[in-house]
C-alpha cells in the first residue's frame, strides 16, 4: 500500500513539473514572438567636438540565419558607393565603409527559425549621424525577405 501511495505522488510530482516547464516555455515564446521584428537603436554621439561617436540597431528575424545573411551580403553588395572590407561566411558577418564611416553586421542564429541581427556603424562628430542608415539598412534587410519590422520605442 505505501508503495502505491509514494508512486501516486511521484507520479503527480511530475506532471506538476511537466506542465510547469510547459508554460515556462510557452511563456518565453510568446516573449519571443513579441520581440520578432521590432528594430531597437542605440547612438551615441561624443560631447567634444570631432570625437568619436556610434549608431547600433538590433532585430530579431523570424528567418533561419543562412537567409539572413545572404539577403545582407545581397543588400551590402549592391548598395551604390558602399565597399565589403571583410567578409567572414563562418561568423556571418560582414564589415563595410562608404569611404568615410566604417560599418558592420552580424547575423547570429537563436534556433533554427529565430535570428539575431546587430549593425554597428562608427563615425568621428564631424561626420554625419548614421543611425538613419543604420535603420535602413535593417529595414532594407526585411524588406527583402519579405518580413515584418518596424521601429521599436526610443
Amino acid at each position: 500500500m505505501r508503495r502505491s501511495a509514494t508512486r501516486s505522488v511521484v507520479a503527480a510530482l511530475g506532471a506538476v513539473a511537466l506542465l510547469a516547464s510547459t508554460v515556462a516555455e510557452a511563456q518565453w515564446v510568446m516573449l519571443a514572438r513579441h520581440a520578432v521584428g521590432r528594430v531597437e537603436q542605440m547612438s551615441q554621439q561624443s560631447p567634444q567636438g570631432g570625437g568619436a561617436s556610434y549608431d547600433t540597431a538590433a532585430v530579431m528575424l523570424e528567418a533561419p540565419a543562412d537567409r539572413v545573411y545572404a539577403a545582407v551580403l545581397r543588400g551590402v553588395g549592391s548598395a551604390q558607393g558602399i565597399r565589403v572590407t571583410r567578409r567572414d561566411a563562418t561568423r556571418r558577418v560582414v564589415e563595410f565603409t562608404n569611404g568615410v564611416q566604417i560599418a558592420g553586421i552580424a547575423v547570429n542564429p537563436l534556433s533554427d527559425a529565430l535570428t539575431h541581427m546587430m549593425i554597428t556603424s562608427a563615425h568621428t562628430g564631424n561626420q554625419p549621424d548614421a543611425a538613419a542608415l543604420v535603420l535602413n539598412a535593417v529595414l532594407r534587410v526585411c524588406k527583402d525577405m519579405n518580413v515584418e519590422c518596424s521601429q521599436g520605442s526610443r
